[in-house]
This record gives C-alpha cells, sequence and structure tokens, in this order.
C-alpha cells in the first residue's frame, strides 16, 4: 500500500509538537505533502525543516486523490480557512479537522464539512494508549472519575471512550476556588464525573467496574489496583494494571519519551498525546478513518451548554445530532 499524502493548514503548537512528531513517525504509511498557514516562513519541527506556503497560494492541481487535508488552525479561523478549501475538489479529498471542530456561533459553517470524500475530527484523547490497559482489566465501565485530569470537550470524548455509550445527559455544578464537578450519564447507565480544573501534575484516573477498581493513583483511604506505567531503561514502554500489561510500538516509545521513570500515567499526558494522535494517524493510513464529525460538534456542544447553563440533555433543543437544534442554533449564531 502506498503511502496517504497529508496537506497540513496550520503551524501552531499543536502541529509542531504533536501532529508533525506523530506524522513522521509513520513512514512509508503518511507522507507530508506540504504545510499550508496564512503566511509563508520557515518552520523547524521534528528534527525537520519545512518551508511553509500561504494558503492563499494553494493550487487545485495539487491535490490527489484520497490526498488528507489536516487543518489544525485557531478556533475563529476556522471557518474562513474551511471556506477557502472550498475552491478545492473536496469529492476526492478527505478532511481531519482539528477539535473542537466549530464553536457553537460558527454551527451555521458546518455545511462546509459537508461535501468531502470523508471528514472526521482529530480527537486523539480516545486513542490514548493507557486506556486500552483500562479496558482490558475493567472490563464494562460502572464509573470513571477524572479528577483534574480532563479538559472541557476533551473530557467528553475521553468519557465516551471508556464508558462505550451514548450520553444521554450532562449537568456541571461550581465548587467555589475555580473548581467545578461535570457530571455524565450515558444510555448504558455508566457514569463519568470530571472535576475541574485540569492539571496533569497531579490529576488521576479512578475507574470502576464489576472487576473492581482502578486507578493511576489512589488517595488517603482508597483501594484497588493501580494502572502504572511499565519503565524499562528510562523510558515508558507500556501500562500495567495487575496481571494485565500492553505495550507500546517502539516508534511510540520514541514519541512517549521525556518524563522521569517515576511519573504517573496521567502526568505524562502531554507526551502520550503524540502516541495517540499516532495511532489515529495510522488508522487514516489504512483508510479506517477518525473521530466522527457528529461526535466531535456533540463533544462541544456539550461543554458550551455546561459552561453556560450548567445542563445538557440529549433528545432536545441542546442537541446537535437533531436536525432542528442545528438550525435554531445556527440562525441564533447568524445573529450574533
Amino acid at each position: 500500500m502506498s503511502a496517504r499524502r497529508v496537506w497540513i493548514v496550520g503551524a501552531g503548537k499543536r502541529v509542531r509538537e504533536t501532529a508533525l512528531p506523530a506524522f513522521l513517525s509513520l513512514p512509508g504509511r503518511i507522507e507530508i505533502a506540504g504545510v499550508f498557514a496564512r503566511s509563508a516562513r520557515d518552520l523547524d519541527a521534528a528534527g525537520r525543516k519545512f518551508a511553509i506556503r500561504a494558503l492563499a497560494d494553494a493550487r487545485a492541481t495539487e491535490f490527489a486523490a484520497g490526498d488528507i487535508v489536516y487543518v489544525a488552525v485557531g478556533k475563529d479561523a476556522m471557518p474562513s480557512v474551511l471556506q477557502q478549501l472550498t475552491t478545492f475538489d473536496r469529492a476526492q479529498l478527505e478532511l481531519l479537522i482539528d477539535t473542537p471542530v466549530l464553536k457553537m456561533k460558527h454551527l451555521r459553517h458546518a455545511v462546509l464539512l459537508h461535501g468531502w470524500r470523508r471528514a472526521t475530527v482529530a480527537e486523539d484523547v480516545v486513542h490514548l494508549p493507557w486506556i486500552e490497559t483500562v479496558r482490558a482489566a475493567s472490563g464494562d465501565v460502572r464509573s470513571v472519575t477524572f479528577d483534574r485530569s480532563a479538559y472541557a470537550y476533551h473530557g467528553v470524548a475521553q468519557s465516551k471512550a471508556l464508558c462505550g455509550s451514548r450520553l444521554v445527559r450532562a449537568r456541571r455544578t461550581k465548587l467555589g476556588s475555580g473548581s467545578a464537578r461535570r457530571e455524565l450519564e450515558f444510555d448504558n447507565g455508566a457514569r463519568a464525573v470530571v472535576i475541574e480544573p485540569r492539571d496533569y501534575a497531579v490529576g488521576r484516573v479512578v475507574v470502576e467496574s464489576a472487576r473492581g477498581t482502578f486507578a493511576d493513583r489512589f488517595e488517603g483511604g482508597e483501594s484497588g489496583v493501580q494502572l502504572t506505567p511499565i519503565v524499562e531503561s528510562g523510558a515508558c514502554v507500556g501500562f500495567r494494571i495487575g496481571d494485565i500489561t500492553t505495550r507500546l510500538a517502539p516508534e511510540e516509545i520514541a514519541l512517549a519519551a521525556g518524563p522521569p521513570a517515576d511519573t504517573s500515567v496521567i502526568a505524562r499526558m502531554e507526551p502520550l498525546k503524540r502516541v495517540a494522535f499516532r495511532r489515529l494517524a495510522a488508522e487514516l493510513s489504512d483508510g479506517r478513518g477518525g473521530y466522527s464529525i457528529a461526535d466531535g460538534l456533540e463533544d462541544m456542544s456539550v461543554d458550551w451548554f455546561l459552561e453556560r447553563f450548567g445542563a445538557w440533555k440529549s433528545g432536545g433543543f441542546r442537541d446537535l445530532r437533531n436536525g432542528r437544534a442545528v438550525r435554531v442554533w445556527s440562525a441564533i449564531g447568524r445573529l450574533g
């Protein structure tokens, strides 16, 4: 199978520190065809130098059928960038769009996500390598608590990944001193709690199932089986819960490098996101696509409603899987 060509639109921290290292770790499967931004300049990233071109100078004839266009630009710039991309033959191209896809006030631009050969979301947290370890140990999850270890719409996506069901309602309660508690309920009866604000250095994850309680760090009075990194020669090479172990590929070990040996799993989140992005990119190279647009927009809207109104529920005017709700909030966005 020939390598999938990827055109990158954007040159910010997300591209430099996560996407480019992940893409470049898949030689023979992913090829960087070019990098675009608002203006031309040089970019040093992942040990390589890239000549960034202005997106306005891109020509439709440069893109081949099956190419992937990865868009990672500022939230307010996303609608205009998507509009610029309409000049290309999108029916032959695959779109990979970064989170949160669109801001709520830009929902009327969701039509620009149509017309592509395929469009998915670069939500890498659902591919975090320790999640597969937890799933193998826990089986069906009853509850998961992200204690200062998940952020906004990413927390919704992580909760879905572990609870394995459709989100039906959510609420957010302010706790004082800048902290808050989000509670998510799923169709299969599972629940997720997200304690804000996020702080990976002290954060932790706790999972409960019929098989027991699992966490990367337990606090006073708590008990269960610990999720730990497997460290060999100073490098994280996998994860362990009791007798359950999962291993990283050699290229993933390189991407996960950096933290000291005694660093907890959650405190390793930033380098592990590179591993997660690589797994997402590998799926794209195999033609399997990424996180769905519907889920990405839902995660964004759940976060938006929780921040402003403290509650969200599926099936009503706050549910963007409902076409009528999309039309209503698109119209409100136009008024704004």
